[in-house]
This record gives structure tokens, sequence and C-alpha cells, in this order.
């Protein structure tokens, strides 16, 4: 017999989906390039654009690197049109 998977309601996904994080933040620079322009370099190592890179981006508050999930007291959540 298989187990039973238990799928989240609809509210505990619109939480995750709204939940204030760095991927949902207007301070994350979204486009990859920018790292390179902040940390010369760092494509040299051909990390820049690779797997160590994945989808952390730089902190333009902060000035360092941060995973989408990640979070802090200063997100400010990019404005919806």
């Amino acid at each position: 017999m298989s187990e039973a998977v238990r799928i989240a309601g609809t509210a505990h996904a619109r939480f995750d989906a709204c939940a204030p994080r760095c991927a949902n933040c207007r301070y994350r620079a979204e486009d990859r390039h920018s790292l390179e322009q902040s940390i010369p370099g760092l494509a040299v190592f051909s990390s820049g654009f690779g797997a160590s890179v994945a989808d952390s981006r730089l902190c333009r508050l902060h000035d360092q690197l941060v995973s989408p999930d990640d979070t802090c007291a200063q997100h400010d959540p990019i404005p919806r049109h």
C-alpha cells in the first residue's frame, strides 16, 4: 500500500507565496550580470553564472549574496502592477 500524501491547503500556499522572502524583495538584484559587475573577476572563475551561484543574487541593500528563501527585517516587497 502506498502512503497518503497530504497536500497543503490554499491558505498555506498563499502564505508561502506572499512570505517576506528575498525572492520578492525590491533590493534583490534579479539580473545575474550584476554579480560580475559587483564582484570583479567572479566570471573568471566560471562561478559567476554556474551552479555555485544558482539562484543567489546580490542584495543591493546589504551588499551580499542572498538566496531566494532568505529573509531580513528590511524586506521591501516588489510592488505588483
